[in-house]
């Protein structure tokens, strides 16, 4: 490449004989030659940052959302307090979840399902089907309702005050508990040793229920122990007949 020359001597360079490898043309002003890796005073916009920091300011929202509604129940959080708490605006909170009643089932999957973000995801996840020994399947079935009951026993007064002073809440928790029974009739066929009872699911559907756990845990006094080896021998009972 020529460079640091004047025009004049440009035009003399072009009488003289050149090495087989020096170029035989000047590269147009301003535009980049290929063994240039970017053109000079062009920056390349990296949005992975921004992307970062507002994942952040949307986990510390269902945070805050998760602290307000154990402690206060539905009616005691409102978007105000909540966008005053977290630092944010009422109109962020209502753009990025939906609203109170959105706020509360993200609160209640990211405490109780962390990154599957769902019920359906976190069973999937289990993998149970590929499992030939029925006993694993029971045990590791049982420590999935624990792991999800225990940390949304918090919510469950707030859930069901939503419910019953809000419609909008209330067809958010019906969907929420049909994918509950939608699970454990998938479940049921696969830790029952032989044909399944008609009475097996709803059995079940109230074994593995939150309010279940939440009457032995917070009511009885329960510890987790307890309560996973009553729950093992309660669905046993209920798949095997």
């Amino acid at each position: 490449m020529v460079s640091g020359r004047g025009a004049g001597s440009v035009a003399n360079a072009t009488n003289t004989p050149r090495p087989a490898s020096t170029p035989t043309s000047t590269p147009a002003p301003g535009r980049a030659s290929t063994g240039d890796v970017a053109t000079p005073g062009r920056r390349t916009y990296d949005a992975s940052g921004r992307r970062a920091a507002a994942e952040r300011r949307r986990a510390h929202v269902v945070e805050t959302a998760s602290r307000l509604f154990a402690a206060h129940g539905w009616s005691g959080t409102t978007i105000a307090a909540l966008a005053r708490e977290a630092q944010v605006s009422p109109e962020y909170v209502t753009k990025t979840f939906g609203g109170k009643q959105a706020l509360l089932m993200e609160a209640v999957r990211s405490a109780s399902f962390g990154r599957s973000a769902s019920l359906p995801a976190a069973y999937a996840g289990l993998r149970l089907g590929d499992e030939p020994d029925r006993e694993v399947r029971l045990d590791r079935f049982v420590d999935f309702v624990c792991d999800s009951v225990e940390p949304m026993a918090p919510f469950l007064p707030a859930m069901n005050q939503g419910a019953a002073d809000d419609e909008r809440m209330r067809t958010i928790l019906g969907a929420a508990r049909g994918g509950h029974v939608d699970i454990i009739r998938a479940v049921v066929p696969l830790l029952a040793p032989g044909p399944v009872r008609p009475d097996a699911v709803d059995e079940v559907v109230v074994l593995t229920r939150g309010e279940t756990y939440l009457v032995f845990a917070a009511e009885l006094g329960w510890t987790r122990e307890r309560y996973a080896a009553w729950l093992r021998r309660s669905i046993d009972a209920a798949v095997t007949g």
